[in-house]
C-alpha cells in the first residue's frame, strides 16, 4: 500500500523565506518548532509514508509559496505543492502562471482574512467573477482547485460551488477538511446536505484530516465512522486523507495511526485509495 499525506503544511526558519504572517504574528509553537521539508521527509520514512503534498501554510508566509515549490522542486519524488492565492487579486491569473511555471500542481482558495471564528460573508472569494478567472487559468494549466471552507460560511460556500464546478468539469476540486461538516455531532452531520449535493459531480473530491478525525475521537465517535461515511456517498477513488500537521497539533505518529484507523473497516483497495492512491493519482507524487 502506498501511503502519502494529503496535506502537510511546512515551515522553515530559514532566513531566506521570511514569515509574513496576514494576522502579523506567528505562533511560538511554530515559530520554535518549524516542520521542515526535510523534518516532514524523516517523518515519512519512519511511518511508511511515499510522499506528501505540501501545503501553503497562509498564517505564516501569507501569499508568498516559496518555500512549498522549491521545496517540491528539491524533492520532486516524495512532495508536490499546493499554493495558496488571493483569487480576487487583480494579479491573480498571472499569479497561478507564476507559480505553476515554479512547479506548483494545485491551487488552495480560501476566503481571504477569514479564520474559524469567522470572516466576511460571501462567495466571492472563490465564485465571483475575479475568482474565475484563477479556474479558467487552473484548467488550461492542468492544476487542481482546492477549498478551504469554515463552517461559518460552509453552507453558502458548498451551494455556490456546484455551478463553478460545472463550469470546469474538466478540473479535479478537492473540498478541505470534508467542507467543515460535523461529523462530531450526531447524524444527521449539521453541513452533510451542501456537501452531499456534490456527490454526483465526479470531478468532486472530499479531503479528510487529522482535524476532522480529531474531532471524531474527542466527541467518542471513531474516526472510521466519518471515512466509511464519505466513501459510501464519494467513492474511496474520491477521498483522500491528510495530516494538517503543524496546523492541527499532535505528534505526526499519531496522525499516522489515527488514519489507519480511519479505515480498518474499509476493504483493501478502498483504504489503499483513501491513504494514498487517491493522491498520487491527483497529485502525480509519490509513486515511482
Amino acid at each position: 500500500m502506498t501511503l502519502i499525506d494529503g496535506h502537510a503544511h511546512l515551515v522553515t526558519d530559514d532566513p531566506a523565506y521570511p514569515f509574513d504572517p496576514p494576522g502579523g504574528t506567528v505562533a511560538e509553537a511554530v515559530r520554535n518548532d518549524p516542520m521542515t521539508a526535510e523534518r516532514l521527509l524523516t517523518a515519512l520514512r519512519e511511518h511508511g509514508l511515499s510522499g506528501a503534498i505540501a501545503v501553503q501554510r497562509a498564517h505564516v508566509y501569507g501569499y508568498d509559496n516559496s518555500y512549498v515549490v522549491d521545496s517540491a522542486t528539491r524533492y520532486p519524488d516524495r512532495l508536490a505543492a499546493m499554493c495558496v492565492l488571493d483569487a480576487q487579486a487583480p494579479d491573480s491569473a498571472e499569479r497561478v502562471r507564476h507559480w505553476a511555471k515554479r512547479g506548483a500542481v494545485a491551487v488552495r482558495l480560501t476566503s481571504p482574512g477569514g479564520n474559524q471564528h469567522g470572516g466576511t460573508p460571501g462567495t466571492g472569494w472563490f465564485a465571483g467573477a475575479e475568482a474565475r478567472r484563477v479556474w479558467r487559468q487552473a484548467s488550461e494549466l492542468g492544476l487542481s482547485m482546492c477549498l478551504h471552507i469554515y463552517r461559518w460560511n460552509r453552507d453558502e460556500s458548498l451551494r455556490a460551488l456546484a455551478s463553478v464546478t460545472r463550469e470546469f468539469p474538466g478540473t479535479p476540486v478537492v473540498v478541505d477538511h470534508i467542507g467543515s461538516v460535523e461529523t462530531d455531532r450526531a447524524a444527521p452531520y449539521p453541513g452533510a446536505d451542501g456537501l452531499l449535493a456534490l456527490a454526483d459531480l465526479p470531478q468532486v473530491l472530499v479531503k479528510v484530516t487529522t482535524l476532522n478525525l480529531a474531532r471524531n475521537i474527542a466527541a467518542g465517535i471513531k474516526p472510521s465512522v466519518v471515512v466509511e461515511w464519505l466513501v459510501s456517498r464519494f467513492g474511496a477513488e474520491r477521498v483522500l486523507w491528510g495530516s494538517d500537521v503543524t496546523q492541527t497539533p499532535g505528534a505526526y505518529a499519531d496522525m499516522v495511526r489515527i488514519a489507519r484507523e480511519s479505515v480498518s473497516g474499509l476493504s483493501g483497495r478502498d483504504a489503499a485509495l483513501v491513504l494514498g492512491g487517491t493522491s498520487a493519482s491527483l497529485y502525480r507524487v509519490g509513486t515511482p
